[in-house]
């Protein structure tokens, strides 16, 4: 394999919200799961990756709404379409609790839900990435059996 050819990622930081037993999720305009998180700009490649999260979730959910950001739980593969150009992005997860405040939403989701662990797994609408949903499958079973406590402590 040639050394000028290696895959080009950006990076992207993503929040599996917590409250109580559920999890935020962002509905897209075209329909699909989304989580909040989006991509780090290059302004904070020398700041922890947490710091990139906070941001995009009070762009995406609000300045008003205050989480804890806790472990990374998985890193996942999706894609952005834009000018008829495919931008590969490593999405990187992070365990989160919601503390307080008002959602409002950005205009790159049109609706958000709560819910279980299991109704993410079962809705009928498609993810922004199948690879988030593989991971998110593992993760459940995973937790499940081990009895860790996800919606707890981040």
């Amino acid at each position: 394999m040639s050394l000028y050819n290696h895959a080009l990622y950006q990076v992207a930081t993503k929040a599996l919200l917590f409250k109580d037993d559920h999890i935020l999720v962002l509905i897209t305009p075209d329909g699909y799961i989304d989580f909040p998180g989006g991509r780090v700009d290059q302004s904070e490649c020398d700041l922890p990756w947490t710091e990139s999260l906070r941001r995009e979730v009070a762009e995406e959910l609000g300045k008003q709404v205050s989480i804890e950001v806790g472990r990374m739980l998985f890193v996942s593969k999706r894609q952005y379409h834009k000018d008829k150009k495919t931008y590969d992005i490593a999405a990187i997860f992070f365990k989160c609790k919601y503390v307080s405040g008002d959602i409002e939403l950005s205009e790159e989701h049109i609706d958000h839900k709560w819910f279980t662990p299991k109704d993410i797994i079962n809705n009928s609408l498609k993810f922004v990435s199948e690879d988030e949903k593989s991971q998110l499958v593992t993760l459940f079973a995973r937790t499940s059996q081990q009895s860790l406590d996800l919606k707890g402590r981040p």
